[in-house]
Parts: structure tokens; C-alpha cells; sequence
């Protein structure tokens, strides 16, 4: 049976203008099954870094708006502020407050970002 009549056959042009094309198809399609599979790995790999990437500007994100938070509340507290011992009292409270949020803030992103890398090698050695 020739390959040339198959009605999915991408070479058949080819097998018409050479006979010895039609021989050689079986090679021909294997080489190009080849090809594709040797792609897919890498587009595997590319996937899971996007990801990994994508998680770590999530977690960038969530910790610029904990910093935002916190500089709008300073500001605040700021603006309450009159020079009087109670005031100054308030204001050393604030201060502390989101000196501590920040901190919270700044751990729960050292968390995330140590658990990307870990993820990213899971996913690597899964796509591998």
C-alpha cells in the first residue's frame, strides 16, 4: 500500500514529483515525531518556571501592598500627631505597630520565596 494515498499524509506532493519518497516515508515520519517530542521536555520546563515566576510576583505583590498598608497608617498616625506626651505615645504605638507588620510581612515573603524554589525543583523533576 502507498503512502501516498493515505489522506493524511503531509509528504504526498513530495512522493509524486519522487518515487524514492515513498520508500523513505516511514523514516521521514518517524524523524518528525522525533522533533516534536524532543520539544515538549522543554516546553514542559518553560511552563513550570512561568509558574514559579508568576508565584513569586504574587508574593512581591502582596508584600508591596503590606508595605503600602503600613506607610498609609504611619502617615496617619503622623497626621494625628500635636507635640503632647499622650500624642507622642500614640505615635511611638503606631510606629511599633507597623514596625511589626512589616516584620510579619517580611517573613511570610522569605517563607514563600523558600518554598518557590523547592516547588520549582518538584515540578522540574516531575516534567523531567
Amino acid at each position: 500500500m502507498s503512502t501516498s494515498n493515505t489522506p493524511n499524509n503531509p509528504w504526498a506532493p513530495l512522493t509524486a514529483m519522487n518515487p524514492w519518497f515513498d520508500a523513505s516515508q516511514p523514516l521521514l515520519n518517524w524523524w518528525a515525531e522525533q522533533g516534536t517530542q524532543a520539544i515538549q521536555p522543554f516546553a514542559k520546563v518553560q511552563q513550570a518556571w512561568m509558574e514559579s515566576m508568576s508565584q513569586a510576583m504574587q508574593a512581591e505583590m502582596q508584600f508591596f501592598q503590606a508595605i503600602t498598608e503600613s506607610h498609609e497608617k504611619m502617615a496617619k498616625c503622623m497626621m494625628n500627631a500635636s507635640g503632647s506626651p499622650e500624642s507622642n505615645r500614640n505615635m511611638a504605638d503606631c510606629y511599633q505597630e507597623v514596625v511589626q507588620t512589616l516584620a510579619d510581612a517580611q517573613m511570610t515573603r522569605l517563607h514563600k520565596a523558600s518554598e518557590l524554589s523547592h516547588e520549582f525543583r518538584r515540578s522540574l523533576w516531575e516534567e523531567l
